[in-house]
């Protein structure tokens, strides 16, 4: 089953694919009007015959969500409505400080503008979900 990571934000929504192991797809300006972006989305979906799309949930180190969740259930809410794909919430905290961990830890060096932070960060959301998914399947 192909997957469609998402991680929100206002700025930058970054996006990644896979199945097994996920890898970049790409960024879209989130500051677009709504509809563009579930048409963006939407063109990727098809384009990559994805069937189920996994949107990061922000949380907070207390556990409450997070200032994004709002746009989060939003964008949910108008992925299923148009592409009638299931979307799954995956519980995420600090995936882009992560994502920029990543980088350093690497010595690559990124424009945070470029979109790649975003990108990893929609891969560490998809590949969390494919790991839960995998360890059900093995029990």
């Amino acid at each position: 089953m192909m997957y469609l990571g998402i991680d929100y934000g206002k700025k930058r929504i970054g996006l990644a694919l896979g199945q097994v192991i996920p890898k970049a797809a790409g960024v879209i300006d989130g500051s677009k009007e709504f509809g563009r972006i579930i048409s963006d989305i939407e063109k990727i979906c098809l384009q990559n015959e994805v069937e189920g799309i996994v949107i990061g949930l922000p949380k907070k180190a207390s556990g409450d969500l997070g200032e994004m969740a709002g746009g989060v259930y939003d964008l949910a809410k108008g992925l299923e409505t148009k592409l009638n794909l299931p979307v799954y919430f995956e519980e995420e905290e600090f995936t882009s400080v992560e994502a920029e961990r990543l980088f350093k830890e690497h010595g690559i060096e990124h424009d945070r503008k470029s979109g790649k932070v975003d990108e990893l960060a929609a891969i560490l959301i998809l590949e969390q979900h494919l790991n839960k998914s995998s360890n059900r399947k093995d029990e």
